[in-house]
C-alpha cells in the first residue's frame, strides 16, 4: 500500500508519518485522542484497546537508514509506503473484559477512565492499573457508540437496539440511571456536550434519520429530521457547540446551526459511503470536517464552503474511523483506522 503525498492547504496534513503497529489481523474499529492530545487510543477486532504516543517513534523500531530524532518527522516524498512507515511508540494494552471485538471507545478528560464497548457490554477500565472497574449490561443489541462526562462520573452507551442508556459511574448499581428510547432504529452515535464542567446536552444520531438533542437543564428533547430514509451515521460539533456536522449513509455531510437546525452547508461527493457507518470529525480550529471513506481515503471538507480541501490516500480498505488532534496548534495531526488493519498518523 502506498500513500499519495500532496501539498496541502495550511493547517491540513499532507503525508503519513507513522503507523500504530500491534493489533492482530482485523479491522481497526475506533480511534480516539486523549483530551490533552498527548496520546491516542485504538480499538480493534482483536478485542484489545491500545494506548500510543502517536508523535514519538518506538525505540525498538529499526530504520533501514539512520533513524531520525525522537519526534516522528520524515521528509515527504511523492509516494510513501504505508508498510515502511516508522512505528509510533506503544504505551499500554487493555484486553481484560473484552469477549467480542471492540466497537467503540472513549476516555475521560483526566485520562484515568477508559470506556469500551464489546458487543452488548460496556466495560470501564482504570487506565493506570489496566484493571476492569465495572461492566454494564442490559442492551439487547450491539453497542455502536459510547461517551463519558469530562469527570468520568457519567457513562453513555448507544445501541443497535434503538436505545441510549445512562449509567452512574460512581455508584455500585449496575442498572441504568435512565434509558432514552425515542429512536425508532439503531442509534449510531452519542455525544455529551458540557459547559463550565456541567453536563448540559446529550446529542444522538440514528439510522431513523433524526438527530435528537436532550437538554438536561430544561428537561426537553428536540429532533432534527433530515429526511425520510436518510440514515445518520455520525455527529460532530465545533468547539463552541453551536454548529454540527452530521454524516449520512448516502455520502452527504450536513452542516447545521444547532440553535434552530438550519442547514448551513452540505459536503458531498468526494468520499464513498453506503455500506459502512462512517465517522466525521471537526478539526480543532473549526475550519474543516474530516470523514473516512469506503475507498480507503480520508477527506477534508472546508466547513464554510463545503468544498474539498484535502484528500489523503493510502489505506487499502474502508476507513471508517478518524480522530483529529484536540489542540489548535496541532490541528493538522490526524489518525485514521481502517478495515485493512492499519492505523496511520498523518501530519
Amino acid at each position: 500500500m502506498r500513500a499519495k503525498v500532496s501539498d496541502p492547504p495550511p493547517h491540513l496534513p499532507s503525508a503519513p508519518i507513522a503507523r500504530l503497529v500491534g493489533h492482530d489481523d482485523g479491522p481497526i474499529h475506533a480511534v480516539k485522542f486523549t483530551s490533552d492530545g498527548k496520546y491516542c487510543l485504538t480499538a480493534g477486532h482483536d478485542r484489545t484497546v491500545r494506548l500510543w504516543n502517536p508523535l514519538r517513534i518506538d525505540p525498538a523500531y529499526e530504520y533501514g537508514n539512520a533513524a531520525p530524532a525522537n519526534d516522528v518527522e520524515r521528509p515527504p516524498k511523492s509516494e510513501v509506503s504505508i508498510d515502511s512507515l516508522p512505528h509510533a511508540l506503544p504505551i499500554q494494552v487493555y484486553s481484560d473484559g473484552h469477549t467480542y471485538p471492540i466497537s467503540a471507545i472513549d476516555i475521560d478528560d483526566s485520562s484515568t477512565t477508559l470506556l469500551s464497548a464489546t458487543d452488548k457490554t460496556l466495560v470501564v477500565t482504570d487506565v493506570l492499573t489496566r484493571k476492569v472497574k465495572r461492566r454494564f449490561q442490559g442492551h439487547t443489541g450491539r453497542i455502536n457508540s459510547v461517551a463519558t462526562s469530562a469527570d468520568g462520573g457519567v457513562f453513555l452507551s448507544a445501541s443497535y437496539d434503538g436505545t441510549v442508556r445512562i449509567w452512574d459511574g460512581r455508584s455500585f448499581s449496575t442498572a441504568p440511571v435512565q434509558t432514552l428510547s425515542d429512536a425508532t432504529d439503531s442509534v449510531s452515535s452519542v455525544t455529551i456536550l458540557e459547559r463550565k464542567n456541567e453536563l448540559c446536552e446529550i446529542v444522538t444520531s440514528s439510522i431513523d434519520g433524526r438527530l435528537r438533542t436532550y437538554d438536561l437543564r430544561r428537561g426537553l428533547m428536540s429532533e432534527d429530521d433530515l429526511g425520510k430514509n436518510l440514515a445518520l451515521t455520525s455527529f460532530a460539533h465545533t468547539s463552541d457547540g453551536l454548529r454540527g456536522a452530521i454524516s449520512c449513509l448516502n455520502g452527504a455531510i450536513h452542516v447545521t446551526d444547532r440553535s434552530d437546525g438550519t442547514l448551513l452547508n452540505t459536503c458531498f461527493g468526494s468520499h464513498t459511503a453506503g455500506r459502512y457507518s462512517l465517522e466525521c470529525k471537526v478539526t480543532a480550529d473549526d475550519r474543516f470536517v474530516v470523514s473516512g471513506s469506503e475507498d480507503g481515503s480520508i477527506v477534508f471538507y472546508d466547513f464554510a464552503s463545503g468544498c474539498v480541501a484535502q484528500t489523503l490516500e493510502g489505506h487499502g480498505k474502508a476507513t471508517c474511523t478518524v480522530a483529529v488532534h484536540p489542540n489548535k496548534a496541532n490541528s493538522s495531526v490526524t489518525v485514521s483506522g481502517s478495515y485493512d488493519g492499519n492505523a496511520v498518523v498523518w501530519r
